[in-house]
Formats: C-alpha cells, structure tokens, sequence
C-alpha cells in the first residue's frame, strides 16, 4: 500500500469511529427500546443503572412532598418533623417497590413511568373485532409517544417523550429519561425525570 492510501484508510477510520462515538447514545436507546419490546429483561437491564434511577425519583418526589408539607403544616406543631420524616419514609419504599424492570421498560416503549395496570383472571372475554376496524396494532403505534433529544455535553443525552395529543408541549411537562456515557461508546439510563419536574 502505498502511503497515500495508508493515509487515505486511517482518515476513514477515524470519521468511521468518531461517527461511532457520537451516534453511540442513540443506538443505546434504540437497543434498549427493543430489548423493552421483546420483554428481554437480561439485556434490558445491562443498559439501566438502577441505584442512579432510584436516587433521582427519589430525590424528584421527595422535593415535591417538601414542598407540599411546607405549605400545609403548622410551624408550631410538634409532629411537623415526624410527619416529614414518615412522608419521606414513604417516599422510599414507593420507589423501591415501583422501580422494577417491568416499569422502567413501560417507559421506554409509552413514555410513562407508572405500572401496567393487572388484569384480573375472571375478566371478560374481548369482543371480537370488526375486521373492517383499525387494527390494535395500529392503534397502539399512533398512541406510541415521540422521542425527541437533547445532548447536555459529551457525556448525557436525554429523550423526551411528547404525548402524540399533546404535540406542543414544553419538555418540562413531558416524561425525560438520561442517559449517561459508561465508557466509550457505552451509555446507561441513569435518571427519569417526571414531568413538570424537570431539573
């Protein structure tokens, strides 16, 4: 090879990797929305930091309880701090109990940090669909949410998902999930904002 060819190759592969690196964050959500498609919890769980997630939901709603209190309670009640310290109690253990991989993949495919509702055992049979109807395929896609992005530095992007009925939104009332570099070309979701809690 001659050294202009030599030179030519190296010059590839450096817009090559740098291509890599700057999409990597976008190919992380896509495989993470698959893996929350096709229910596979192993490679699901690989790309979520779960002590991170915990930390800022529990740190968003134990603000906004804070809050809350501040404006109901009495400063000369003597069971003000208690009332503090069993809310935000609380707080912890309703964030344990919700953030599961079942939750946080609900997220990543409706754009809502809530569990799926149970169905009960003895619930009816579904009535049979008219075929000349939408397909619930198509229906579930039109609900589906879209994804914007918005990169904070080298190393956090985040997605946020806009309610398809709610298309003018500000980011500030839509569900935002961060994703953080671990590595290279590696990214973890670290952190779901609630909406109008946006930091």
């Amino acid at each position: 090879m001659t050294p202009k060819t030599i030179k030519a190759a190296a010059v590839v592969a450096v817009v090559a990797v740098a291509g890599y690196w700057y999409w990597s964050p976008f190919l992380a959500i896509r495989q993470l929305q698959s893996a929350a498609q096709a229910k596979d919890a192993d490679a699901f769980n690989e790309r979520v930091d779960y002590p991170k997630l915990r930390e800022s939901l529990k740190g968003q709603l134990s603000a906004v309880m804070g809050e809350q209190m501040a404006k109901t309670q009495d400063a000369d009640n003597p069971f003000a701090a208690l009332g503090s310290i069993l809310g935000l109690a609380m707080v912890d253990r309703f964030v344990d109990a919700m953030v599961r991989p079942e939750t946080v993949m609900r997220a990543m495919q409706d754009g809502q940090m809530s569990p799926a509702a149970a169905k009960p055992s003895d619930a009816p049979a579904a009535p049979t669909r008219n075929p000349y109807s939408q397909a619930p395929a198509e229906a579930r896609e039109d609900n589906k949410p879209k994804w914007t992005y918005e990169r904070k530095g080298v190393d956090k992007l985040i997605a946020y998902a806009t309610d398809p009925q709610k298309p003018g939104a500000q980011n500030s009332e839509k569900l935002g999930v961060v994703f953080e570099r671990s590595g290279f070309v590696n990214w973890k979701l670290t952190e779901v904002r609630l909406p109008a809690m946006e930091k």
